[in-house]
């Protein structure tokens, strides 16, 4: 049956609860909109939960954080609950979270709901239908909100996208995140410093067993174990992070090419490459990774880990030089200093960037506003940008401050009657002020 309590019409309607949504969902229902969140999963939390991506990227300069808000009540409450040590979080915990913030401003969740058409109307989204339990349910809204990750919005209602790599159509490669405990932390941290020749450069190797340690290399084991055939010639490192004293670390090490995230048949095909890539890489760390010897798979993600499909085209487009060149923006409505960083496709080669030290760039609002589209914006990793910018955008941090930015424009426009673009954006400021810089 479907809930009895859902109504026919909201003024803002939210579809996607990853961070971007769930940051828009929670602003809007405290500015005292009625809203829908709309979710296909169980739970909310995107590719923090469902994925189990974890941690949090960098997203502070010279000390400050670039992203406060509602993203910083998710971590906060991650902390009380002990679910959270440095950037690094369980995904159990994040959902409770969220649950609490998303109940305690009185977002309408709708769980188990499909997003299977939109009806539009000139330039205007005028509904969505869901399917739920078997049943098509359709919804009306004023603004829609797309954080969907997989612009599923802005594609159903012919809206202007682009998915790729702008000149070959590559596709970031897809990880299935995994979690292992039983790991001997001192011994397994002493076998990386005696040989650092074989981990990445940019690692320190001052490890604090209280706190979060990122471990990224093992290229001779990997190399030994993919001639051998033990190992997908996919995978290219053993990269994970510690969860501090638990003798636990979550895994970000499965690469999977050439495969669509956005298309039901490749993530199914992805869905066994990426298992059968945690099995050989868990025997792997078992049988010859000093540390490892007594260790055990705790869980794999409840789905692949997808970086990038569909992006929409905004007022804005986010360019690589925005990135790499730290833009300001007169109509920045959020803060970045993550680098672009792109895990490569067969073909391409791997990029990661850094910012310059103590910079950061802005996003201005155009770049949330869907182009041809009078009351549709988005969010999150279906931002308007480049594939070279979005490697940047994507991040959590940032998708949770595009969120915010999203609810703060959409519930303005409501109280002011008004359309999106003609809300003063002297208002937005006002309102997200904590996500931009005080100079």
């Amino acid at each position: 049956m479907i809930p009895m309590n859902l109504q026919e019409k909201y003024d803002i309607i939210v579809a996607g609860a990853g961070i971007a949504g769930i940051s828009a969902a929670v602003k809007l229902a405290r500015n005292g909109a009625s809203v829908l969140l709309v979710e296909h999963y169980g739970f909310v939390g995107g590719m923090s939960t469902a994925g189990m991506v974890s941690p949090f990227m960098k997203h502070l300069v010279n000390g400050e954080k670039l992203v406060r808000g509602i993203f910083e009540e998710i971590e906060n409450e991650m902390i009380e609950l002990n679910g959270m040590i440095d950037n690094g979080f369980y995904a159990s915990v994040f959902r409770l979270a969220a649950f609490n913030l998303l109940n305690e401003a009185g977002v309408t969740l709708l769980l188990h709901a499909e997003i299977v058409s939109v009806k539009r109307e000139k330039n205007k989204i005028k509904s969505i239908s869901t399917l739920i339990a078997g049943e098509t349910r359709t919804f009306q809204g004023e603004i829609f909100i797309d954080t969907t990750g997989d612009a599923q919005l802005v594609y159903l209602g012919g809206f202007p996208w682009r998915k790729g790599d702008e000149k070959t159509g590559y596709l970031q490669a897809l990880t299935l995140f995994f979690r292992m405990g039983g790991i001997d932390v001192v011994r397994a941290t002493a076998y990386v410093k005696a040989h650092k020749d074989d981990f990445f450069p940019w690692m320190d190797y001052n490890f604090d067993l209280s706190r979060i340690i990122s471990v990224a290399g093992y290229f001779r084991h990997v190399k030994k174990a993919i001639k051998e055939n033990r190992l997908s010639d996919d995978v290219r490192y053993i990269f994970y992070t510690t969860l501090p004293e638990s003798g636990e670390a979550s895994f970000n090490t499965s690469n999977i090419l050439n495969l669509d995230g956005s298309a039901s048949s490749d993530l199914t095909k992805a869905e066994f490459i990426g298992r059968e890539q945690v099995h050989q890489v868990v025997r792997l760390l078992q049988d010859e990774i000093p540390g490892f010897e007594n260790s055990y798979l705790i869980e794999s993600a409840v789905q692949i880990g997808v970086r990038e499909t569909r992006r929409a085209v905004g007022d804005y487009v986010m360019e690589e030089e925005d990135i790499t060149k730290c833009r300001k923006f007169p109509d920045a409505i959020a803060r970045g200093c993550y680098g672009i960083d792109i895990h490569a496709q067969r073909g391409e080669e791997n990029r990661l960037d850094e910012i310059l030290e103590g910079e950061y760039y802005e996003i201005p609002i155009r770049s949330l506003i869907v182009s041809e589209a009078e009351n549709l914006l988005v969010a999150g990793r279906c931002i308007s940008a480049t594939r070279k910018a979005h490697g940047a955008l994507r991040i959590m941090p940032t998708s949770a401050a595009t969120g915010e930015a999203c609810g703060s424009l959409a519930s303005l426009a409501k109280i002011n009657n008004c359309k999106i673009r003609d809300v003063k954006f002297e208002l937005v400021k006002q309102s997200i002020k904590h996500n931009l810089s005080s100079k």
